[in-house]
């Protein structure tokens, strides 16, 4: 006799990281919250790794969200990998079971993915390849989708050199390594003692993190093409001084985090900063590249939810080489 299919029991509350107001890592705590029923066009997904990026961090401690349109208790993150448990009336495409990724834009909602179970909309999740994790899968999709946005806006009217500031940083590892295999001459500003991790990315040129204006200056003296800021602040700067007249200069670092003032349009430069967005597509691709070992999937540290506190000092600490990850 077949035994009649089960049907998975849906939580109505989830194990999150919440905040419940701005402050140092010590304000985000672990707590049983409400899971709002699923919509018709959502999918219920099992979490089983997010990635800890810096905007949480700015997050957590008010940059990036004024306290008047904060919602407490808030929950953290953007990036999320697990199983689909349960699926809308309206989904196709997606199955009971399947492994998938996404991204969530937090500050709309303000309910990310630190937490066991998410409802997410449908269209925002893609399928993790069979020769990735659920782990590796997590650490691809805000970075992969930012860098690649980055270079779509940076690499534009012809441009062939491009210098790249935090080029080692999470997003900047994808930058490097998209620009390499796109045909482009890659100048990577990093500590110098890890000229060889630039090198293995695919940089061309590697120059030092703190003062590579002068290196960079005899080499292009006419300067580089195109740069892409990840650091902000005197780096920012300089990265601007070094496009050639006409060229392409685009930034990852908000005006509300870098507090040295915006670039005014000059030289024939329009100075653009960019704002990542979902796009299933497109992390599709990157999911790919990722299982082909195109792009960077390396985890440093994990952590329990419990214990996301910890995992924020550690990020904020720096001097990674791979990602910091959360295993609900």
């Amino acid at each position: 006799m077949t035994a009649a299919p089960t049907t998975p029991t849906i939580p109505t509350t989830t194990r999150a990281a919440v905040i419940n107001g701005y402050g140092g890592p010590e304000v985000l705590v672990a707590a049983e919250v409400e899971l709002p029923a699923s919509t018709e066009t959502q999918v219920l997904v099992d979490v089983a790794a997010v990635t800890v990026n810096p905007v949480d961090l700015t997050t957590r401690e008010g940059v990036a969200i004024p306290e008047e349109d904060a919602r407490f208790p808030m929950v953290l993150g953007w990036d999320v990998a697990g199983t689909v448990l349960a699926t809308g009336a309206a989904v196709t495409g997606l199955c009971v079971g399947d492994r998938v990724a996404g991204m969530v834009f937090q500050p709309i909602e303000q309910r990310g993915t630190y937490a066991k179970y998410v409802n997410l909309d449908a269209g925002l999740l893609a399928e993790v390849p069979d020769e990735l994790t659920l782990y590796q899968a997590a650490t691809v999709p805000l970075v992969g989708l930012t860098a690649s946005g980055l270079l779509e806006e940076a690499a534009t009217g012809g441009v062939k050199t491009l210098l790249v500031t935090g080029a080692l940083g999470a997003v900047g590892r994808h930058v490097v390594a998209l620009a390499a295999r796109a045909g482009l001459e890659v100048i990577g500003a990093a500590a110098l003692d890890r000229a060889n991790d630039l090198r293995a990315l695919g940089a061309s040129v590697t120059v030092g993190r703190n003062d590579f204006t002068g290196a960079v200056r005899e080499r292009y003296p006419h300067g580089v093409d195109a740069a892409i800021d990840l650091v902000g602040g005197a780096s920012s700067h300089a990265a601007f001084g070094l496009v050639r007249d006409g060229g392409r200069y685009v930034t990852a670092v908000p005006p509300y985090v870098d507090g040295t003032g915006r670039f005014e349009p000059g030289r024939n430069i329009s100075p653009s900063v960019y704002q990542v967005s979902p796009d299933t597509d497109r992390l599709n691709t990157l999911l790919a590249q990722a299982a082909q070992g195109l792009l960077s999937t390396s985890i440093e540290y994990t952590y329990p939810l419990d214990e996301a506190a910890d995992a924020h000092r550690r990020q904020a600490a720096g001097g990674l080489r791979g990602r910091v990850v959360l295993l609900p």
